[in-house]
């Protein structure tokens, strides 16, 4: 018999208090001394310097020509330190005979923890209509009759409260208002149990604003409006509490954005662009480990505030390349692919993996890894999780630890060509909407103190529109053309709506001047010169 290969893992076994970091010792059937007796136990331990066994596997049946790999804990012992290399023998022993290898270990480090947010990335302007994308959006079944994993945002929301209603393991995000509040409308029986669910933890509003704007695109204002109008209906109408800006694919950021959010009471954020390219480090530059600081860090705006951001290094498809694995194997397979590119840029020992994509079912294998992988190992655990979980682990870690998450203050603003000056028009008409409502703003208010009317209806509207039209594939012009028409009537009505507003306000303030002595100034005057 032969041992063809040692490997050491970051796999750990065991228990949590006394964890046994796996070793995978490869063992061939054949050759001298082959084991001809399919009933014979074979015992394989590692052993070396501070390096032990404290229990031997143990295999059987091991047939002639079989190749078999086996999971073998050893315990780690004082001086060797984490990331420190080990000579180590692998021994494997029947009752008539032994065979042992030398190899290496490479010391590992116990207490990771995965955390998967399942999702669905929502665009309510696209290459497709909101109306489209929110219900009439026509589904083509497959050769073999299989509805796609993409589908309307209605069946979306219900799909997912439906996953959790069936399965206590799985939880979810829900974000923009562009289908929560339609949703919430024409759904009203679901209201109870979304409610429920946000009260058990296993739904999490995020987002904390309208959509997912591009806040480098236009002013400070509509981000502020943007998650007036947002956390409004998120806190007062859903009843709940979020605190992470879920910017998944908005393709840049104004530098006082984690400020104004900081203000608005959000604590953290999430997104994927940026700060370094569009599609992230592995797919643009050559892997994760090009990455200039960690993954988590305190994104400062320039006043000082800020928030606690985890950047999506593999972007937020991600965990969505578990949804085509043939089986439970190949699905945690992808999961532990992912966690090993995603864990060396981490800044405490907790990777976030967004388990979604753009307008899709909920994942067929996230909950079944969360059961499975736990079941087989202590470290590290895959676990199903919503934001909240995972950053409040992150700061657990970072101060049990006396970690220093790393403050950034640096543009976050990704390469990502052609956003800034396609339909130039889109920026030009956004941003001439938006000085036109709030010069209409203003006068109203001075008007109002003088005893007009405000003009509240019609101003709200024009925010609505504006914060709706901030959207990251609408001010930037990525959308089609369809939805680029339909954009361009909604700017159009935002600023006509803020110039009636102040052409109104002016005309009111005007009719309060005394405007008779200064007639009669000029018509003495006027006479003067004849």
């Amino acid at each position: 018999m032969l041992i063809t290969e040692v490997a050491s893992t970051d796999l750990f076994g065991g228990t949590t208090p006394r964890p046994l970091q796996i070793v995978r010792v490869r063992l061939s059937n054949d050759g001298p001394g082959m084991i001809r007796d399919p009933t014979a136990l074979i015992a394989v331990r590692v052993q070396g310097a501070g390096v032990s066994t404290p229990e031997p596997a143990v295999l059987t049946g091991f047939a002639h020509g079989e190749q078999r790999t086996v999971d073998v804990g050893v315990q780690i012992a004082a001086p060797l330190t984490v990331g420190g290399r080990q000579r180590v023998t692998a021994i494997a022993q029947s009752p008539h005979a032994q065979w042992q290898t030398s190899g290496q270990v490479t010391i590992a480090e116990p207490g990771w923890t995965m955390w998967m947010v399942s999702h669905f990335h929502y665009d309510p302007v696209w290459w497709n209509t909101q109306g489209r994308y929110t219900q009439t959006w026509p589904l083509l079944p497959a050769e073999d009759g299989s509805l796609p994993d993409v589908r309307t945002v209605f069946e979306l929301v219900r799909l997912h409260l439906a996953e959790a209603r069936s399965d206590p393991d799985y939880k979810f995000v829900l974000a923009e208002l562009d289908y929560l509040k339609p949703h919430f409308d024409a759904y009203p029986q679901d209201r109870a149990e979304l409610r429920d669910l946000l009260a058990a933890g296993r739904v999490e509003i995020v987002g904390g604003s309208y959509n997912e704007p591009n806040t480098n695109l236009t002013c400070a204002e509509s981000t502020i409006r943007n998650a007036m109008y947002g956390l409004a209906f998120q806190r007062d109408v859903l009843g709940a509490d979020p605190t992470t800006a879920w910017m998944l694919d908005a393709f840049g950021f104004d530098p006082s954005y984690p400020g104004l959010m900081a203000a608005a009471g959000m604590a953290e954020s999430s997104w994927a662009r940026g700060p370094f390219h569009q599609w992230g480090p592995d797919r643009a530059t050559g892997g994760n480990r090009r990455m200039q600081f960690p993954s988590e860090f305190e994104w400062l705006s320039p006043d000082g505030n800020g928030l606690l951001t985890s950047y999506m290094p593999n972007h937020y498809g991600a965990g969505w390349v578990m949804q085509h694995a043939a089986d439970l194997a190949a699905a945690e397979k992808d999961a532990y692919t992912q966690f090993r590119q995603l864990a060396p840029v981490a800044a405490t020992r907790n990777v976030l993996l967004p388990v979604g994509g753009d307008h899709v079912v909920p994942s067929r294998w996230a909950t079944a890894i969360h059961r499975d992988w736990n079941a087989r190992y202590v470290w590290p655990r895959f676990v199903t999780a919503v934001p909240r979980e995972f950053f409040a682990a992150v700061r657990a870690d970072a101060t049990a630890a006396g970690a220093w998450i790393m403050p950034q203050t640096r543009d976050m603003n990704p390469v990502y060509t052609g956003k800034d000056v396609t339909y130039i028009d889109t920026k030009q008409a956004q941003r001439d909407a938006e000085i036109a409502v709030l010069d209409g703003e203003r006068l109203a208010t001075v008007a109002w103190l003088a005893g007009a009317s405000y003009p509240v209806a019609s101003l709200d509207k024009a925010w609505r529109l504006l914060v709706f039209g901030a959207h990251h594939d609408a001010i930037t012009g990525t959308e089609s053309d369809q939805v680029y028409l339909d954009l361009l009537a909604g700017w159009r009505e935002a600023f006509d709506r803020g110039d009636q507003a102040r052409r109104d306000a002016a005309a009111y303030l005007a009719s309060l001047a005394d405007t008779g002595a200064v007639a009669a100034a000029s018509a003495e005057i006027g006479r003067a010169h004849v």
